[in-house]
């Protein structure tokens, strides 16, 4: 609900509570009338008599109840207050609700959403206090009371007051016809039948309606006129049509807010124009759709009983008229991907009909024909019921991959042009599955032989973890685990590489890719800790050398990606553990972490990398080698800064009214009048999207031009126009500009001695 909806809402509240009261106060008028007349009557009063009593006696307590009940004086900030002392969620806020967003502060704007979605919800249960019951009792009790008395009393023969006519004895040539103008209206408002909103009846000028309403005036004037229309936003001049009744009507479709004039001639030939009044159109909102519990991105493991819950809410202030869900499902990667587009509906509700309604829907993957790899992505599509086009919305894409853990993946970083990790995402998965297998073979082999095996993938994985703690720049076992002193190893093993001798071959068999292996291993040192004049070999002081790298900063990788290697580096040390203590039972789940973690390293460590360069376009052969220079524009061409003035008319009228208003006496000239009619066409263009704010100095300026303000008041009217001017002025954004000043002859002698000591 829009503000512009909550105030209509307010306004049906009071025109629902006046109906009820005076309706009220008749019924008591009219028990008070009847017995009023029958007691006078049967106590032998004249029929005129008892009659006029009767009159009187009921108009004067239906005036006194009306006073009585404030309903004269009320108004829609008077049912604010109502709502604010009985429904406390309000938060005594409703008056916020009668004020234009530009009246109000940032956090006045705040509450007022807030007041809004809280009367939305309190509106169906609002119940307008009225003792029609007990007025309706009354009457029934006076009607009972005077078939009494007219069937106890005598019937007498009443003879009627001889009254005479009085003649109008004014002469008719004499009189002065007064001058035209509205004696009565009638505005009928007939909303479109998809709303199911009821049809209304008002007199008032100002109306209020929902988008696409046929509203139809019937206008009866005090004297005879001619050419009577109706001025639609300044621009759509619409005559009346004449009925036999002497009114006059049109009847027009509406669908988007302005303002309108009533405008006629006069039998001495004299236009006349009434005042401007808005016409508030209450736009149909399109549907608002709400998804509960489910994220935009979703990553599932692969099972056939993978299932998507999708519960939603959906909404409309007129009603829903149906909603499906759109689903489309990727398979396949590169070049290969294909996508299968389908139409789904909520299973609950299988019709969507209504103004809320909670939808439901499971998306079984199986299905849908996903399998490992696959991708979904979905988003609920509703429709409303308005006429003929209807609105629609949607939701955002929600994304549902299902995982592939056994799928072998090359990742590349794009970054560096370096295939960083090759062959380690197989190699943990080869681990898992010799794990599994060895598990499986246990009481088919020895002890000896299961121990032996265990004791090497633990092996594996420590040679794996090592290679892994090389790209997160541990140079040295040391940065993951003890080290042993290498004065201490036999010389005879120093040129063994005891990878090739106890690893698996797919361990590296793609080295070549491999970032480049660092020479010297456990020969480095720190040359800043040399002696006072040693260099190295490109002569650089040994004492501003650091030769190896940090092994925190080392690494290839964003921090991000940098923490889940030092985790998976962690769990590595646990199943590398277990297998050691021939635990291979333990130490999978340890090894399904750490690949799972390597997994999501491999999707983290994508870069995208925008295409760069430019395609010159084609050149043409026969001009090249011409020199022909006509067509080249120059790129140094200086454009005008100087921009147009918005709303000049506008401007020129502000300044004719402060000069206008400086003067002692104040008059009101023929140029005056034509700057205010210029000024008046450029706020009407603003008024039809803020009527509300710049309708009364329209009419202020219409009614200037037409000489209809008296003099007294002619001054507050100019100041009021020119209020409203500026503020329809936009606000002018500063920009820099050249600025002229002379200086003193002091100044430029304090600037030249400055100089000089300078």
């Amino acid at each position: 609900m829009n503000d512009s909806y909550a105030r209509y809402r307010l306004h049906q509240l009071l025109r629902k509570y006046k109906i009820m009261r005076m309706g009220e106060a008749f019924i008591l008028s009219l028990a008070l009338a009847l017995v009023a007349f029958i007691v006078p009557y049967v106590l032998h009063v004249s029929l005129a008599g008892s009659l006029a009593l009767a009159i009187i006696g009921g108009i004067l307590l239906f005036l006194f109840r009306c006073e009585q009940l404030h309903l004269f004086k009320l108004n829609a900030y008077k049912v604010t207050v109502y709502l604010n002392q009985h429904f406390p969620s309000l938060q005594n806020s409703s008056d916020l609700l009668l004020k234009e967003n530009e009246e109000l502060t940032g956090l006045q704007q705040l509450q007022k959403i807030r007041t809004i979605q809280a009367f939305d919800a309190l509106y169906p249960s609002i119940r307008l206090p009225h003792r029609l019951l007990q007025a309706t009792g009354i009457l029934a009790i006076s009607m009972l009371a005077s078939f009494t008395l007219t069937s106890f009393a005598p019937m007498l023969t009443h003879r009627g007051d001889k009254t005479a006519v009085n003649e109008d004895t004014k002469n008719p040539s004499a009189a002065i016809p007064a001058p035209a103008q509205v004696k009565q209206t009638s505005i009928t408002i007939t909303p479109p039948a998809y709303t199911n909103l009821k049809t209304e009846h008002t007199e008032s000028w100002a109306l209020t309606f929902a988008e696409g309403s046929t509203i139809h005036w019937n206008i009866a004037f005090t004297a005879g006129v001619k050419n009577p229309s109706l001025i639609f936003s300044g621009k759509e001049n619409i005559p009346l049509k004449a009925s036999d009744a002497g009114t006059f009507s049109l009847q027009k479709k509406i669908s988007e807010t302005g303002f309108y004039q009533l405008a006629w001639t006069t039998d001495q030939g004299e236009t006349k124009h009434s005042d401007f009044y808005k016409l508030e159109v209450i736009k149909d909102l399109p549907p608002v759709i709400t998804v509960h519990k489910l994220n935009q991105f979703t990553e599932l493991e692969f099972s056939n009983n993978a299932t998507i819950d999708l519960q939603a809410t959906l909404a409309d202030d007129y009603g829903l008229d149906n909603a499906h869900i759109i689903a489309t499902v990727s398979k396949g990667s590169g070049e290969s991907v294909k996508f299968r587009e389908d139409k789904l509906f909520f299973e609950k509700p299988a019709t969507i009909r209504g103004k809320h309604i909670d939808a439901t829907r499971k998306l079984n993957l199986a299905k849908l024909g996903m399998e490992p790899g696959d991708e979904l992505y979905f988003y609920v599509v509703t429709f409303d019921t308005k006429q003929p086009i209807p609105n629609r919305s949607r939701t955002e894409t929600y994304f549902v991959s299902l995982l592939d853990t056994t799928k072998q993946e090359t990742v590349v970083d794009d970054g560096l042009g370096v295939d960083l990790m090759p062959d380690y995402f197989r190699s943990q998965r080869q681990i898992i599955i010799d794990t599994e297998k060895l598990l499986k073979e246990r009481k088919q082999i020895t002890k000896q032989t299961f121990q032996s095996k265990s004791n090497e993938l633990g092996y594996d994985q420590k040679v794996l973890r090592l290679r892994y703690g090389e790209f997160l720049g541990e140079e040295f076992e040391s940065g993951i685990g003890p080290q042993e002193d290498p004065a201490e190893e036999d010389h005879d093993h120093e040129d063994e590489d005891i990878t090739k001798k106890y690893g698996h071959v797919h361990d590296t068999e793609n080295e070549h890719n491999l970032v480049e292996e660092k020479k010297g291993g456990h020969d480095h040192h720190h040359h800043a800790e040399g002696k006072e004049g040693e260099t190295d070999k490109n002569g650089i002081p040994a004492g501003f050398v650091h030769e190896h790298d940090s092994e925190e900063e080392a690494t290839f990788f964003t921090q991000s990606i940098r923490a889940k290697l030092k985790a998976a580096l962690t769990i590595m040390w646990d199943a590398e553990l277990h297998l050691r203590l021939y635990e291979p039972e333990k130490s999978l789940p340890f090894q399904y972490k750490a690949l799972k973690l390597l997994k999501e390293i491999s999707q983290d460590s994508r870069i995208y990398v925008h295409r760069t360069g430019f395609d010159p376009p084609p050149l043409k052969e026969e001009k090249r080698m011409t020199g022909d220079l006509s067509e080249v524009k120059s790129a140094t061409a200086q454009a005008a800064a100087k921009q147009n003035e918005s709303y000049p008319a506008i401007r020129k009228a502000s300044q004719i009214i402060a000069s206008t208003l400086a003067a002692d006496s104040l008059y009101i000239d023929d140029v005056v009048r034509r700057s205010l009619t210029d000024a008046g066409r450029e706020l009407s263009k603003l008024a039809l999207e803020k009527p509300g704010l710049y309708l009364k100095s329209l009419s202020l300026i219409r009614a200037i031009t037409e000489n209809e303000v008296k003099p007294a008041e002619q001054r507050k009217a100019l100041s009021d126009i020119q209020a409203s001017l500026w503020r329809a002025l936009p606000v002018t954004a500063s920009a820099p500009e050249a600025s002229v000043r002379t200086l003193h002859e002091l100044d430029q002698a304090f600037i030249k001695n400055l100089r000089t000591h300078d």
